[in-house]
């Protein structure tokens, strides 16, 4: 099954073969290089960890230079791991095993957004603006009465918001450029301008029997 490690790039707009505008977001993948490869015998389950923008071994940690001088492969800067897929160490992937219509499952983590309250985050109600309304925009009463006098798990607080991690799995391929590495994807995705994106084929539904 196809999958690569691209970054987001920006979003803008194609057009499609009746002359409907599409929004598409632009993300530059690969060429990445399988480092290794998980077996069920050694490691319990299949997979394969994929090497993303290559750079100098000075720029690593001692441990990391150390793995890609035992394996005799160049040093790179991101590293991610795919289950259930098998490729030889060594072997290189590009955007060109995929293809215009395809679907793909994309990854990624959401914008920060900070600190909030609970309007923002869980779009509470506010309090009265007049007539000695001394709640404008907290919170309130959380705490339960004499039984259980305490606060349930889960209740919805403010904090940090944002910063997730975030799965599209329904993401339509409408261009794939293979010279520049660049694939174009309908609608937007998670994260901003430069932020990692792994990408993955989707695998295809299966039909119901008559």
């Amino acid at each position: 099954m196809a999958c690569i490690v691209g970054r987001k790039i920006a979003m803008t707009q194609s057009f499609g073969a009746e002359g409907e505008m599409i929004p598409v977001t632009v993300v530059k993948a690969g060429p990445c290089k399988v480092i290794s490869q998980r077996t069920k015998e050694k490691n319990g389950y299949t997979g394969i960890v994929l090497g993303f923008e290559e750079v100098e071994g000075s720029k690593l940690v001692k441990p990391l230079l150390g793995l890609f001088k035992k394996l005799s492969l160049p040093c790179f800067k991101v590293l991610r791991e795919f289950r259930d897929l098998e490729h030889a160490p060594g072997t290189d992937l590009d955007v060109s095993q995929f293809k215009e219509g395809d679907t793909l499952i994309v990854e990624g983590t959401s914008k920060g957004k900070g600190m909030t309250g609970v309007i923002k985050k869980w779009n509470y109600s506010r309090g009265r603006m007049s007539h000695g309304g001394n709640c404008k925009r907290k919170m309130g009463s959380s705490g339960m009465h004499t039984w259980p006098a305490r606060v349930l798990k889960g209740k919805k607080y403010a904090g940090r918001w944002g910063n997730d991690q975030i799965t599209i799995r329904t993401v339509e391929v409408v261009k794939v450029i293979a010279e520049d590495n660049l694939i174009l994807l309908k609608g937007p995705l998670p994260g901003s301008p430069q932020s990692l994106l792994t990408l993955r084929k989707a695998p295809e539904k299966k039909k119901k029997a008559a």
